[in-house]
């Protein structure tokens, strides 16, 4: 049997989930500082209030007799009268989390730490958990002669990326997964001895949490989704609804450019400047010369307010002399890392590509990745080009397994940034309307913000009261 073949078999037979699944043990609770190699490295400053211990749960929740792993949970218990636990997931996915509960305590949603114990986990194949790591680095890419013979030796040094590191040990590759996760997320609740859980996520973590809640509705007594995930990952129309918001940047950045066209010259209108970004950012797409690419002109062109200065001066310099910036700027192709720095923890490529892949649909052809990538260059000139989440998964050998999502009963609350293009706004809307719960508008464009920002306190509120809010709130200027 090949490896594709082999791959779509572990995948049939995953999809099913036994009707006897394991159930996790009582945990055993230590200070992180004897339970974790480097916790005292990274944390000097922990004074052993931070729990930890591991929790066993099976690889695949179709096989409960089989391969194990374990799973990092860290806890911080509640400072005041305990009313339950609170799991918390900041995102990723392959980022770190078993730290987070430090994080919340200090932030202005730091009142949850009143009336909870807060759980912090990594995810599987992440972390102080079992994990996968691969060795495998890109070969130099070719130097591009346009940007579809760019993009098409980016995309096959994904696809020899993908191949090499789920050929790895492809039954943990096809069982990384936000429902496994989430079925993690019960066997800590097991663990724990709790009958309910309350649930804060971030990013991905709205996934982990969104999926957890379908699952497992019951088990949820109050549960909060900030930037939120949409319903359902296709790649392409994720990249197309990132485009849409970052496009609606372009126009008021082109007039608070043409007021200043004294000193950046690049046009004393708004349709100058507009013409001149858009023809140099055709050049560069048409022919890049090192790092500078249309896709970094469409970046530079549609910034936030707060971004305006740097971006006008890189376009001034990229329009004055491209020649000499061009020259300056050419690097060679780097290889992918595979081991990056997310609060002193090592972050893992593996589990980041598995979990979007494995969950996600689109992104595996590149001739239809392209042609879906000229239609948003159509639609939207500025910032179209971009394919971030289009160039996830080329050949990726594992089926597709998208989220079953429902509407429960137990007390939700999302939260959206009106003006984000990480995780648009139009994310929460449909997420709220494939699963129920109120709304929160938090006006600035600034990815999970809102435990930086007075508007935490609605969080705080939130798990204390159970009271929702389909209101708005000002973010960060």
């Amino acid at each position: 049997m090949n490896r594709t073949a082999a791959m779509v078999a572990i995948v049939l037979v995953a999809t099913g989930i036994s009707a006897t699944p394991a159930q996790a043990a009582a945990p055993e609770w230590k200070p992180c500082t004897e339970t974790l190699d480097r916790w005292k490295e990274v944390f000097p400053d922990d004074k052993g209030d931070t729990e930890c211990t591991f929790v066993t749960v099976p690889l695949d929740y179709a096989k409960p007799g089989g391969r194990t792993l374990k799973i990092a949970v860290s806890r911080l218990k509640a400072k005041g009268q305990r009313r339950g636990v609170l799991l918390a997931n900041p995102g990723g996915p392959g980022a770190t989390a078993i730290s987070y509960p430090r994080d919340l305590r200090t932030s202005t949603i730091g009142g949850v730490a009143d009336n909870h114990d807060l759980i912090g986990f990594d995810p599987r194949g992440v972390g102080f958990s079992d994990a996968q790591f691969c060795d495998q680095d890109y070969d130099p890419l070719p130097p591009p002669s346009d940007a579809q013979t760019n993009a098409r030796a980016s995309f096959d040094a994904e696809a020899t990326w993908n191949a090499a590191c789920s050929d790895d040990d492809p039954e943990f590759a096809a069982n990384l997964t936000t429902e496994n996760t989430a079925r993690d997320v019960d066997m800590i609740r097991q663990a724990l001895g709790e009958q309910k859980i309350s649930f804060y996520g971030v990013s991905f973590g709205t996934a982990v949490g969104a999926v957890y809640r379908s699952l497992f509705d019951r088990h949820v007594d109050r549960m909060w989704l900030e930037s939120v995930m949409p319903p359902v990952m296709d790649m392409p129309a994720m990249d197309t609804d990132a485009a849409a918001v970052a496009e609606a940047r372009f126009e008021p950045f082109t007039k608070w450019l043409a007021d200043r066209d004294h000193e950046y010259h690049l046009g004393r209108t708004s349709a100058e400047v507009r013409k001149t970004v858009l023809a140099l950012r055709a050049e560069l797409d048409a022919k890049p010369r090192g790092e500078v690419t249309g896709v970094m002109v469409g970046s530079l062109a549609t910034p936030s307010p707060s971004g305006y200065a740097y971006s006008a001066r890189e376009l001034a310099t990229l329009s004055e002399n491209t020649e000499a910036r061009m020259a300056a700027s050419a690097v060679k192709p780097s290889t992918r890392p595979q081991f990056g720095d997310f609060n002193g923890f090592a972050f893992n490529f593996v589990n980041n590509r598995a979990m979007f892949c494995n969950d996600g649909t689109g992104g595996r052809d590149f001739a239809e990745i392209w042609a879906q990538r000229q239609q948003r260059v159509q639609q939207y000139p500025a910032a179209g080009g971009l394919l971030q989440m289009s160039f996830q998964c080329p050949k990726w050998p594992i089926p597709a397994r998208p989220w079953q999502l429902t509407k429960g009963t137990s007390t939700l609350q999302l939260s959206g940034h009106r003006y984000e293009n990480d995780t648009p706004y139009v994310w929460a809307q449909r997420m709220q309307a494939k699963i129920g719960g109120a709304l929160l508008t938090v006006d600035d464009d600034v990815h999970g913000s809102i435990r930086r920002i007075p508007c935490g306190a609605k969080v705080v509120e939130f798990f204390r009261t159970g009271r929702t809010d389909n209101g708005s709130c000002e973010g960060l200027s």
